[in-house]
């Protein structure tokens, strides 16, 4: 049993080299050999993707970043009590804007703003919505929304002027944006 084991998984990598194409589908990831049952080994599977996506912070490694998301997502899931799981959720988001997910990180942001709109991070959970919405999805106008829900519902963040300045520019084209600090940049020399 064991060497047919080994036989297929080698057959199947050979034949996975063999294939090597460009594409814009997810990466399929496979979860580590054993069942992460335990809380435990749920914060060690996080902490040594976490370790190796940082160990390395000039390469993006795409198969790394999406195992430490599937640890992400056990921990959310299983361990709900903790209250490190509503960090989790954001930096989930924030892995997702990285690996080109927008409705999954929109999806881990909701999650936090739902699960505790006064947490610690559910005013930056907000603002990379809104960000992710109007960046990554083009919908300016619900990132607008968002945007101004963000000012409104959080007056004295830090991020409120950031906030108000992509409310200002989003839709916009870059050139244009650029082109018009220029102008009003010449304008007040």
């Amino acid at each position: 049993m064991k060497n047919i084991f080994l036989v297929l998984s080698f057959s199947l990598a050979i034949y996975s080299c063999g294939n090597k194409t460009e594409s814009t589908e997810k990466v399929k990831v496979t979860p580590p050999e054993d069942p992460i049952d335990t809380y435990e080994e749920r914060v060690s599977y996080i902490a040594k993707y976490t370790a190796l996506m940082y160990d390395d912070s000039l390469n993006f490694n795409k198969e790394i970043a999406e195992n430490l998301l599937i640890a992400y997502d056990k921990f959310i899931k299983h361990d709900t009590f903790y209250n490190i799981h509503k960090e989790y959720m954001f930096k989930a988001g924030e892995l997702c804007r990285g690996l080109n997910r927008p409705h999954d990180a929109i999806r881990y942001f909701n999650m936090l703003l739902e699960k505790d709109p006064e947490h610690k991070l559910a005013p930056e959970a907000l603002f990379y919505k809104a960000a992710t919405v109007g960046d990554m999805l083009k919908e300016h106008d619900e990132a607008k929304r968002l945007y101004q829900e963000f000012i409104d519902t959080y007056p004295e963040h830090p991020l409120v002027e950031s906030a108000k300045g992509s409310l200002l520019i989003e839709g916009q084209d870059l050139e244009d944006v650029i082109k018009g600090f220029k102008k009003k940049n010449e304008a007040n020399s």
